[in-house]
């Protein structure tokens, strides 16, 4: 190579290497002076790390210290609650035993107080007790007196010439100077009975009270009804008999079933007036063309002409007419089958007689419209 050219490319060679060197110095003072910036700021962000965590350090150290004090407190609280616990329990126990204390003495008083207690009222109970059964007891013997009254005390005895039986007194009362007493029988106990024709009435009818008889009267027939063994007698006298049977009505009559309790009331074989009780048996018995119930309450010869009463009501429903028998040499009875008139018979037939007053006072009388004493008979009655 030439000498000038080794020269200048020497020359060049330097002039490059002083640009490189001089641009490595510049690079690396930038550089320098960026890592010197990038350094600052990591310092300075540093201290304030530095500062915030001193400050958050010293935050925690309070609130230690305030969680420290709470602990206290709480624990303060604690025994606190432990005293009044304690205060209350030696409480508790110094009132239960003041109380034990107090009551101990009258515990035994107490308790013979309480059985003294128990003692009246068990007497008191037995003293109810025995009082409810008086009451029953009265109001049993009430009830006996009663039906005694409504059913044996209108009962009679008839004394026929030739025949015993029994009636019913349906209506008596005061008229004029004389009372005037009409009983219903059977026609075949007084059919013998010749009053009618106006001789003397053979005729005594047998008045009792409390199952004793009181006293005699004559009686004649009034009304009769052969095809209904139906009579009426008549008593004229003295005395105003106050137990009259109460009648049932046709209503009372149409609501009777089989099975309904019945008292049959008369006088069998001559005695004085006897109750016996059965039951309906039959509304629909036909003989010799007549209509006929049937009961079993025992009948025997002399209850003719008695009372048939309801025994719920204690109403009269019917008659005695006839009572069943066989032949077996004699006449046989059979007491459990006894032949009752009905009541709405009779109404049919001494409705249509002069004696119809009857039925409108009596049946008046039992409805609450007319006192049993109220009214008079008519002027055909009289005759």
């Amino acid at each position: 190579m030439p000498e000038h050219r080794r020269g200048r490319y020497s020359r060049f060679v330097r002039i490059s290497k002083r640009f490189v060197a001089g641009s490595a110095g510049l690079l690396g003072a930038a550089s320098l002076g960026m890592l010197g910036v990038v350094v600052y700021g990591l310092r300075a962000e540093l201290a304030r790390t530095r500062t915030e965590l001193a400050r958050v350090r010293a935050e925690v150290r309070d609130r230690d210290d305030e969680l420290a004090r709470l602990e206290d407190q709480v624990r303060a609280v604690d025994r606190g609650l432990g005293d009044v616990r304690r205060f209350e329990a030696d409480a508790r126990d110094r009132l239960l035993r003041e109380i034990e204390i107090r009551t101990g003495s009258q515990t035994e008083a107490r308790r013979r107080e309480l059985a003294a207690l128990e003692e009246r009222l068990r007497a008191l109970r037995e003293a109810t007790e025995a009082h409810e059964r008086m009451l029953a007891a009265s109001r049993a013997d009430d009830d006996l007196e009663l039906r005694y009254q409504e059913l044996m005390s209108p009962t009679v005895r008839i004394n026929a010439r030739h025949e015993v039986g029994s009636g019913t007194i349906v209506w008596s009362k005061k008229v004029g100077r004389n009372v005037r007493t009409y009983v219903l029988t059977a026609w075949h106990i007084v059919q013998e009975d010749p009053s009618s024709e106006g001789t003397q009435p053979p005729l005594e009818v047998d008045f009792y009270a409390n199952g004793k008889l009181v006293r005699t009267e004559p009686g004649r027939t009034v009304a009769r009804e052969e095809a209904l063994d139906l009579a009426l007698v008549e008593v004229r006298g003295y005395h105003v008999y106050e137990h009259q049977a109460r009648l049932a009505t046709r209503r009372d009559l149409e609501d009777l079933r089989i099975f309904s309790k019945v008292y049959a009331i008369g006088c069998p074989l001559g005695y004085s007036p006897l109750p016996t009780s059965g039951e309906l048996a039959s509304k629909e018995k036909e003989l010799d063309g007549n209509h006929y119930w049937m009961v079993n309450a025992p009948t025997i010869f002399g209850n003719s002409g008695g009372g048939i009463y309801d025994a719920r009501s204690r109403k009269l429903i019917g008659v005695l007419s006839r009572i069943s028998a066989y032949k077996n040499m004699i006449d046989v009875a059979v007491p459990h089958m006894g032949l009752v008139t009905s009541l709405d018979v009779v109404y049919d037939w001494l409705g249509g007689t002069r004696y119809r007053f009857i039925l409108r006072d009596r049946l008046l009388a039992e409805a609450g419209a007319l006192p049993a004493s109220a009214s008079k008979p008519t002027a055909a009655a009289g005759r």
